[in-house]
């Protein structure tokens, strides 16, 4: 399988959310993550009936060095980096969710989104604390 990432670092107030999340609606001011869910399932979409696929959704945040399951009942809950031969790098019970289309990737970012470490700074009311 694959697993993918994609990192926005920088001083608040210099558009990492905009970038990342866009505005939903029109469609073409999406930002890069709904514009990946779209295509993921495009792409699948393309390759006709012959193949199988399964993806999955996940969403943690790395906050003072400690990583959280932000969709999990308890998001405050530190999870454990493991490393094993077979499947890489993971993150140690890690919720993740089977999503069938765009939809469904969205809700899963809605619902972890509620769950982030947000604080106010000078620049910022809601400002983001984490890495997510």
């Amino acid at each position: 399988g694959y697993n993918g990432t994609v990192f926005a670092y920088g001083q608040t107030g210099t558009g990492k959310t905009h970038t990342m999340e866009g505005q939903w609606d029109p469609p073409d001011l999406r930002g890069i993550i709904p514009r990946s869910f779209q295509h993921i399932f495009d792409r699948i979409n393309d390759r006709g009936n012959d193949e199988n696929f399964l993806v999955r959704a996940s969403f943690l945040e790395i906050y003072n060095e400690e990583v959280r399951d932000l969709l999990s009942k308890d998001p405050k809950n530190k999870l454990e980096l493991k490393e094993d031969v077979d499947r890489g790098v993971y993150v140690k019970d890690l919720t993740s969710y089977v999503v069938k289309g765009v939809s469904e990737m969205e809700n899963v970012l809605l619902a972890g989104k509620k769950n982030r470490s947000v604080g106010a700074t000078l620049m910022n009311q809601d400002s983001s604390r984490s890495h997510s």
